[in-house]
């Protein structure tokens, strides 16, 4: 990460304000592009209910409740159930 140094008895509140703004601009910027990688690669993965578990560190309890709310989509296959992986990055970026 590039860092300025600023000297603030020597900026205007303008200048701090800006410098700022572009910081947070950037970082935002790396973080969608990030996530823009990370979905496109995993567009269609689907993970076992382990594998889901593992990913978002919860218990089968809350997947499960999260299921029976519509709040995750989920996938049958048989007897077995699936996540998309594009799914879950989806609802974690509306939460935050």
């Amino acid at each position: 990460m590039k860092s300025t140094q600023l000297h603030i008895d020597q900026t205007s509140s303008d200048e701090l304000t800006k410098s700022i703004l572009d910081g947070v601009d950037s970082k935002l910027e790396q973080f969608f592009e990030k996530y823009k990688t990370i979905k496109s690669n995993n567009e269609e993965e689907l993970l076992t209910v382990d594998e889901t578990l593992g990913l978002l560190k919860c218990s089968k309890q809350a997947l499960w409740n999260w299921r029976k709310k519509g709040i995750l989509p989920s996938y049958r296959l048989g007897n077995r159930v699936y996540y998309k992986k594009s799914d879950i990055y989806d609802k974690l970026v509306k939460q935050s």
